[in-house]
């Protein structure tokens, strides 16, 4: 007896196989899409005149920061003298004004006494 030869062809293919779900194409295109658009939102905020008067203001805090400390650590004899010289002055007007307020109660006093005399 003789056995029937069957033709053989190519083998099929094997079942292709994807490394990732399908399914998760989506959203990872939606985070790429929402990371892109946020680029360009920060870029353009970032030169924008609003950001650039934002780092202005912290700039002059850092150096008024900066400024502060230079006189509380090297220059607080010069501050000291400085707050006493302004004291003096400060008495020196008081005293200024007393006297004005002096000189001004004379003068009515005496315009008093010629308007009496001559009615």
């Amino acid at each position: 007896m003789m056995l029937p030869i069957v033709a053989q062809g190519p083998t099929p293919p094997p079942p292709l196989q994807i490394p990732f779900d399908p399914n998760q194409v989506i959203p990872l295109i939606g985070m790429v899409g929402g990371m892109i658009i946020a680029a360009v939102v920060l870029y353009a905020f970032l030169k924008s005149d609003l950001a650039a008067a934002m780092a202005e203001r912290i700039r002059a805090g850092m150096h008024r920061r900066k400024h502060t400390s230079e006189i509380a650590g090297g220059e607080e004899p010069r501050v000291a003298l400085l707050e006493e010289r302004v004291d003096h002055l400060n008495g020196q007007v008081a005293e200024l004004a007393e006297r004005l307020d002096f000189a001004e109660r004379l003068l009515a006093q005496k315009r008093e006494r010629t308007l009496r005399a001559g009615e």
